[in-house]
């Protein structure tokens, strides 16, 4: 597949490429422009008053949408398919920053929230305390146990908080992969 700097071929196959890309993402535009009403008219059907929406599509496509809604003190996530017929479902996720009292003011934790853009939840596991970015969304469907794409760890050491990344596997992306592939496919 490689070819002379001066090949036409290689000027077309390089068009070609640009050509593929770039109306991938003026679609991918258009259909954010679909989207986001399709959320905002389901909070508004729902009676759901909300303080911020983010809208994306999920990962490798452009069909799936997922929406991250801020309300006082939780974060709803709901997804949307392009082929769904029934109305977008919520679920609702605590917001629990009270969690980290003092911490919330310390260096690191202070970076992971402008890192997340303040889209985060804190959870406690076996009385460890977890910093979780929503802006990724979910690895698993389980609302009463929910694993977030990135999950950190927090510890204190001397007074320095310390982050550390859950370690997820190659079975968990293969789940997610195949659970998207049948979502996509509408509800």
């Amino acid at each position: 597949m490689f070819q002379k700097r001066s090949s036409p071929k290689r000027q077309k196959y390089n068009r070609l490429g640009l050509i593929i890309s770039s109306s991938y993402l003026l679609l991918t535009l258009l259909l954010k422009g679909i989207t986001y009403p399709v959320f905002t008219n389901a909070l508004h059907d729902q009676n759901i008053a909300y303080q911020k929406i983010q809208t994306k599509p999920t990962p490798l496509n452009a069909i799936l949408w997922t929406a991250n809604v801020e309300i006082e003190d939780a974060y709803l996530i709901g997804d949307y398919s392009l082929f769904d017929s029934q109305a977008i479902t919520f679920n609702s996720f605590a917001k629990n920053h009270h969690l980290l009292g003092d911490w919330l003011e310390k260096r690191n934790v202070q970076r992971l929230i402008k890192i997340s853009e303040g889209w985060f939840i804190i959870s406690e596991k076996n009385g460890e305390l977890y910093f979780n970015d929503l802006r990724f969304g979910l690895l698993n469907n389980d609302v009463e146990n929910p694993e977030f794409t990135f999950s950190y760890k927090l510890t204190e050491e001397d007074g320095v908080i310390y982050a550390e990344e859950t370690e997820k596997g190659r079975e968990d992306a293969q789940k997610l992969l195949s659970e998207l592939w049948v979502r996509i496919k509408g509800n």
